[in-house]
């Protein structure tokens, strides 16, 4: 069950394992505002699972994904950037993400 504030809007379950907190996950992902803006098209990454310095929004929203899933879920303001000035990212907004591709590195 997704935390509060995150809303699973579709799903392609993968084969590969749960991600679990500390993996290094190689991500490639869209990010939108709730009126259809993009702030981020289809960037590459790599993460480490649980770390805080990535919006909480995002980190919830990747709970439960198993690697080779895709998941396009939205993250309330609260658990974003809440009513913070950010360039491109109105007070208070609903941002939708898309995991496009998900592989846990070595």
């Amino acid at each position: 069950m997704p935390k509060a504030g995150i809303k699973i809007l579709s799903e392609t379950p993968g084969s590969g394992p749960e991600l679990r907190k500390g993996d290094r996950v190689r991500l490639r992902y869209d990010v939108q505002l709730n009126r259809g803006d993009f702030l981020v098209k289809d960037r590459e990454e790599v993460w480490t699972i649980g770390d805080r310095n990535i919006v909480a929004g995002f980190r919830y929203g990747l709970e439960g994904i198993r690697e080779g899933g895709t998941r396009r879920f939205s993250a309330s303001p609260h658990l974003c950037y809440r009513d913070a000035e950010i360039i491109g990212i109105p007070k208070n907004a609903v941002l939708i993400c898309d995991i496009k591709h998900i592989e846990i590195l070595a």
